[in-house]
């Protein structure tokens, strides 16, 4: 979304050096708003991408005992 309004908006050469509050600039802030815009998209699709969805991966590893425990180092050799 913010590349596709950056060029609808190239054209408008003016807009980036208009003044918002004091210093700050509509180019300033469009930055600064792209950055936070970045960082939040970054750690929302990193929460998201480490669940787990899928209900039978879910029930998989559910069923696994935990690294650490003392079911972790019984292991069944019968199918050998």
């Amino acid at each position: 979304m913010p590349l596709a309004t950056g060029i609808v908006l190239f054209p408008f050469t003016g807009l980036p050096s208009a003044r918002v509050y004091g210093q700050l600039t509509m180019g300033v802030l469009w930055g600064v708003l792209q950055g936070g815009l970045f960082v939040a998209s970054t750690w929302w699709h990193e929460r998201r991408s480490t669940r787990l969805c899928d209900p039978i991966e879910r029930s998989l590893t559910s069923t696994l005992p935990q690294a650490g425990t003392s079911d972790a180092s019984s292991v069944d050799h019968s199918w050998r």
